[in-house]
């Protein structure tokens, strides 16, 4: 089985240390912080599990920075197995839409990562028009993280902006299911540009729709992923435990994401 783990940063010294504290993986989590590791340590762990493939999503806010040239370093060490998105924090104005340009086109990035909450911003306020305009330019898509810490900024009704306001713009609503778990349901049905990627959270009380959807009416616009390092990337069986149609189980774990990520 081919699997792609939509969303599976490498626990990397370099990544990690954005995360010193342990504290909020037994809170928010469920599982233990994980201790940094080479590169090739981390791939071996997707082996292990199962994983073919991985989106490596960078972080750039006012908050949290990792450098996109290092998620470059990344992909370029391992170019079968994993794709990089860019972080971009809104608040650098003109210089963020240079850096997507910069990453797309030179280092090859899929497409921007971003977190509306470490800027303050929701997704449909006006600092990331120029972000969207430049991905749809390029066409490449958007990862938007939301969630119950997000709360505030990032909830589905500016998704829903959003997705009305740029429609040729792929959004990846990701951790995008509890607690809101109906609203993005309807919003990955209503809109063609939005899909849903359901890592962290799936398993909490109240999210179970997700399943039910992406097993029926969103077949083809739900994307499995782990969210590691924050939960297990042993995550993958657990989801697959869920009695998926035989013909849904590949799309839900490669080919919704390869559409996405604009391959084979």
């Amino acid at each position: 089985m081919r699997v792609i783990d939509f969303r599976a940063r490498p626990n990397t010294e370099q990544y990690m240390g954005m995360y010193p504290d342990p504290r909020p993986w037994s809170r928010f989590f469920d599982c233990a912080r994980p201790e940094p590791v080479s590169l090739e340590a981390f791939i071996k762990a997707l082996d292990g599990v199962g994983v073919s493939q991985a989106v490596f999503t960078g972080r750039q806010t006012p908050v949290n920075t990792l450098s996109n040239d290092y998620v470059h370093e990344c992909v370029q060490a391992y170019p079968d197995r994993l794709f990089g998105f860019a972080g971009i924090d809104p608040t650098k104005g003109e210089a963020a839409v240079r850096e997507i340009e910069r990453t797309v086109t030179e280092l090859g990035m899929k497409g921007i990562s971003i977190d509306p909450h470490s800027s303050k911003r929701a997704p449909d306020d006006d600092i990331w028009h120029p972000l969207y305009d430049k991905c749809t330019e390029l066409g490449v898509p958007v990862i938007v993280t939301m969630g119950p810490i997000v709360g505030k900024w990032a909830p589905p009704i500016s998704i829903d902006n959003v997705a009305e306001q740029f429609p040729k713009l792929t959004i990846v609503c990701s951790h995008g299911v509890w607690p809101q778990v109906t609203e993005l349901i309807a919003l990955a049905y209503k809109y063609e540009n939005v899909y849903l990627e359901s890592s962290i959270y799936e398993f909490l009380p109240g999210a179970q729709p997700i399943f039910d959807a992406a097993n029926t009416i969103l077949q083809d616009k739900v994307i499995y992923a782990s969210g590691f390092p924050f939960r297990p990337l042993a995550d993958l069986q657990r989801f697959l435990e869920y009695p998926f149609a035989p013909e849904v189980v590949d799309k839900l774990v490669y080919g919704n994401a390869a559409g996405v990520l604009g391959i084979e």
